[in-house]
């Protein structure tokens, strides 16, 4: 690494970096294979060079790190899920899960627990999956869990990642093959000052179909922190569902970084929920590079008192015929702060490209904040782009209109409030996971005390 791009890092950030590069270092004492130890090594430089990013980067202007540098997260180097109260858990785990069927991939503290999982020897036909730790000593089968240099250079949580490669999962469909249940993965913190680091690939092969619902959740007061990175693999004719869902403790930091590539006529559609952590940030690099591909990413944030909630989206067009879709709404009250910043490129070559992109944010108090970027750049001639973004306060005009018919003021509020953010989750194709996502935002809304600030609102404006 030349000196020449080092940056200048407070020390109590070269503190935190040095932190997680020894515990890298004790990590690469364990059994994995060369290229493993080697990929590790090359992001604990990068990492050293490169630090944290601070508000001097453009894109983080808006999200500080302050709070999560002061931390020393500590990772789960020896398989201690046995430590864990599997009792707590067990308890803790159903009320968390919807009542349909599901093929169950339970991590507790960023390590598998088989416990508290499906059977992974009795899984439906066409549907693989192998745990990322039981691959690390085999340098073809990891291989696709490595990111590149220019990758961990500019992200240097998805070198942290890197630096900490240990778990999280594979998940492989076979082509023409179509997987009924969802693919139910959750991530449970349980005990405070653990890092949980999952590095996750998914595979969806020829003409194949495949729902997956990636849950991050965490015990009452916990603070910790989980740092993910997800690939997903959508070839030709594939159809991929996906539902991200973060509902960590208010204590707790979340960092997701997903990259999907997409093959000629395939679908891909996600939707992120975040309502928890003091600090999310959640970000979808889409490459659209075939020929007639749909995509759909959509959003709904909920963020009070001195929460961050931050979600960026970065979409490739690279071949004609592609059309995206995106709809990410945000619900802010108290002092919290919400961040979107969404990128469509289109490439010269794909003409009759069709991306719409719409951001639209609820403030329910003076002291809220919304920073966002919705940006195109547009490199072929034949295309329909576009992009907005709408931030204000509760339309007092529906609020009228409502009582108008003998709707109480206050009932009113919770009507126009819930209506507005349950719009993105009308995107989730699949009927059960569409109304058991609902319900769990509409819980958020009320356990957040979110309805009572809007009512504290329209009194005072």
């Amino acid at each position: 690494m030349s000196k020449k791009n080092a940056r200048k890092v407070s020390p109590m950030a070269q503190a935190a970096i040095e932190h997680y590069v020894d515990l890298s270092k004790r990590l690469n004492q364990t059994e994995a294979c060369s290229e493993v130890v080697n990929a590790r090594q090359c992001a604990q430089a990068i990492l050293l060079e490169r630090a944290f990013p601070t508000q001097r980067d453009e894109a983080w202007q808006y999200t500080k790190l302050v709070n999560f540098v002061q931390k020393r997260f500590e990772v789960a180097i020896d398989d201690t899920v046995s430590s864990v109260d599997l009792d707590a858990l067990q308890k803790f785990l159903p009320p968390l899960l919807p009542t349909f069927k599901i093929i169950k991939l339970v991590f507790v503290d960023g390590q598998f627990s088989a416990a508290l999982s499906s059977d992974l020897l009795n899984l439906p036909k066409g549907l693989t999956i192998r745990l990322t730790q039981s691959l690390l000593n085999d340098a073809k089968a990891v291989a696709p869990f490595l990111s590149a240099e220019d990758v961990l250079s500019a992200n240097a949580f998805v070198g942290l990642n890197q630096a900490l490669l240990h778990d999280g999962f594979e998940a492989c469909v076979a082509k023409n093959s179509s997987i009924d249940a969802p693919l139910f993965v959750v991530n449970i913190q349980s005990q405070s000052n653990q890092l949980s680091t999952l590095t996750n690939q998914v595979h969806v092969a020829e003409n194949a179909e495949l729902t997956l619902i990636q849950q991050f959740v965490s015990l009452d007061g916990i603070e910790a922190c989980t740092n993910a990175v997800t690939n997903v693999e959508v070839a030709k004719s594939a159809r991929v569902r996906q539902v991200i869902l973060q509902q960590q403790a208010e204590a707790s930091f979340y960092f997701h970084h997903q990259f999907v590539s997409q093959a000629d006529n395939s679908d891909f559609n996600t939707f992120y929920a975040g309502m928890g952590s003091v600090l999310s940030r959640h970000q979808n690099v889409l490459l659209m590079n075939g020929e007639h591909i749909e995509s759909s990413q959509n959003s709904a944030c909920l963020a009070h008192q001195k929460q961050v909630v931050d979600s960026r989206t970065d979409t490739e067009h690279n071949q004609v015929w592609g059309a995206s879709r995106q709809l990410h709404k945000y619900v802010l009250a108290d002092s919290a702060v919400g961040v979107f910043n969404g990128m469509i490129k289109v490439a010269r070559e794909a003409q009759k490209t069709d991306g719409q992109m719409d951001n639209k944010n609820l403030l329910l108090s003076g002291l809220a904040k919304m920073n966002s970027k919705p940006q195109l750049e547009i490199y072929a001639d034949d295309v329909k782009c576009s992009h907005g973004c709408a931030t204000g306060q509760i339309n007092h005009d529906q609020i009228f209109y409502l009582q108008a018919r003998g709707i109480p003021k206050n009932q009113a509020i919770e009507m126009v409030t819930k209506a507005f953010l349950m719009e993105p989750v009308e995107t989730i194709n699949c009927l059960e996971v569409r109304q058991w996502v609902g319900r769990l935002l509409s819980n958020a809304l009320l356990e957040g005390g979110y309805f009572s600030k809007g009512i504290t609102s329209c009194q005072t404006h």
